[in-house]
């Protein structure tokens, strides 16, 4: 598992926060809590999917940066005629991904 970076959880605390001081502020009577649930609810349905969204594509990003990295440390190891059938094994299975 990777650690989130620091400024996606600053930004995820803040939005946290952010919906926590509006309910505080907001329900000091519990009368209308119904009506300020059907404010803060889209508001609140954004938060909690914005946050696994921003950890998880930051995650993606690093694992694509990592692929790369290996793709070109396997592409310098590998001899060139091995090099020039692999990349007829590519072409031809990308053809039957198409099709």
């Amino acid at each position: 598992m990777t650690r989130m970076s620091w400024p996606v959880a600053v930004v995820a605390l803040g939005f946290l926060a952010l919906i926590g001081v509006m309910f505080w502020k907001a329900s000091s009577d519990m009368n209308n809590f119904a009506s300020l649930w059907a404010a803060a609810g889209p508001i609140v349905g954004v938060v909690i999917g914005a946050i696994p969204g921003a950890a998880f594509g930051a995650t993606a990003q690093q694992q694509q940066r990592r692929t790369q990295h290996r793709a070109e440390v396997y592409a310098r190891q590998m001899p060139p005629e091995r090099a020039a059938i692999a990349a007829d094994e590519i072409a031809e299975a990308e053809k039957a991904n198409v099709a």
